[in-house]
């Protein structure tokens, strides 16, 4: 597999990764946050680990971070 090929695979697989968290977040926020408010959270957390080095739990952190955002009590 080439270099070029493996790290366009990775990425697919995060992105779809990335994907299915938001997709279990907005059922679990769906009385709570509109889907599109979870989306743009977890838009704004995968920023922060933009350049991360070290990416194979990128999607769970994600994941957990969004959930945290979200968990605020809403003003």
């Amino acid at each position: 597999m080439g270099t070029m090929f493996a790290a366009e695979a990775k990425t697919r697989v995060e992105m779809h990764a990335i994907e299915h968290a938001t997709q279990r977040l907005i059922q679990r926020y769906a009385g709570r946050h509109e889907p599109g408010v979870v989306r743009q959270t977890v838009e704004q957390v995968t920023d922060l680990y933009a350049t991360a080095e070290v990416y194979a739990f990128v999607p769970v952190l994600i994941e957990r971070d969004a959930r945290r955002i979200l968990d605020e009590p809403v003003a």
